[in-house]
């Protein structure tokens, strides 16, 4: 008797702990849960079932942005579904592309954020620029997977899977960086070009959802016409929600913003000082990287404040 009363309270335990060791593991899980104000361990249906599970989308068009930049529209074959994307996460792309050593094709990964809202259905969209051929000498045969997908018409089918982050924001300021969470007033973010799509995505959630956390914003571009988004951040700006600053490599003799890479000067000016509530995020090319981390650290920002997407 004694040993059928403790058999589904063992059972309740060992649940109780795949409940919790699931949503320490799944962003997927651990998101929504807390989305949902912990009311429920179940959610609905979402499209992303894993980094490492691959699934078909439908290109649907691509608008364009800019002469190199696109918006790419994809459909998730269900128009009541959502894509199931964490805030901070990005999902990946999957392609048989020809190479020059693999002229019969080869499988080419690439990592993008989208920049719909999180609680879209049945569609997501996700700004990408477009790495020609015989553009950057230092890289004459241009984008493999950019390219690819310029070349996609309505119907084609492109593999996506996600969701992969190390940061995953819940919400009122409220997040978790590799394990340690986070309650955060002030969001510092610098991008350069295409960079901008993880930064957006956050600054999006939280002005959507008015939420009380100061937004601060660094954006480096080679020139005007490549400042990715740059309506709805300038929308954003009017608001009085988002304080933004731009900077380009070749900017014309009217401009009236930054030139030329981003200083320390222009970091410790335009974006909130080192605190325990204020987080810096960045992401850009790799030089930029490096350099915004030894000038973040030189403003007395600690490692711990401080995230690359």
């Amino acid at each position: 008797m004694a040993r059928r009363t403790l058999l589904p309270i063992a059972g309740a335990f060992l649940g109780l702990a795949s409940y919790y060791s699931l949503e320490k593991k799944d962003p997927i899980f651990s998101f929504w849960r807390h989305r949902h104000h912990n009311q429920s361990n179940s959610t609905e249906p979402v499209f992303l079932e894993g980094f490492r599970n691959w699934k078909s989308v439908t290109f649907v068009e691509a608008k364009e942005l800019s002469p190199d930049s696109k918006m790419f529209i994809f459909s998730l074959g269900d128009p009541n579904l959502q894509l199931g994307l964490p805030l901070g996460h990005c999902i990946g792309f999957r392609a048989k592309i020809p190479t020059k050593k693999h002229p019969e094709g080869e499988i080419i990964m690439r990592a993008y954020t989208p920049t719909s809202k999180i609680d879209q259905r049945g569609t997501i969209e996700v700004p990408i620029k477009i790495y020609y051929k015989n553009v950057h000498p230092n890289f004459p045969d241009g984008g493999l997977m950019t390219q690819y997908l310029d070349t996609l018409k309505p119907g084609d089918l492109l593999d996506i899977c996600g969701p992969k982050g190390k940061l995953t924001y819940f919400g009122d300021g409220n997040m978790d960086i590799k394990g340690k969470n986070y309650k955060i007033k002030n969001l510092g973010f610098v991008a350069g070009g295409s960079g901008i799509t993880p930064c957006f995505q956050l600054i999006q959630y939280i002005i959507d959802n008015s939420e009380d956390i100061r937004l601060s914003l660094i954006y480096a571009n080679r020139t005007e016409n490549d400042i990715l988004l740059r309506d709805k951040l300038d929308e954003y700006v009017k608001t009085g929600k988002l304080k933004a600053y731009y900077t380009l490599d070749t900017p014309s003799e009217t401009w009236e913003y930054g030139k030329g890479f981003v200083t320390q000067e222009m970091l410790q000016k335009h974006l909130p000082g080192p605190s325990e509530d204020t987080l810096i995020c960045f992401c850009g090319p790799k030089p930029m990287n490096k350099m915004l981390i030894n000038h973040l650290q030189e403003l007395g920002h600690s490692s711990s404040h401080f995230f690359k997407f």
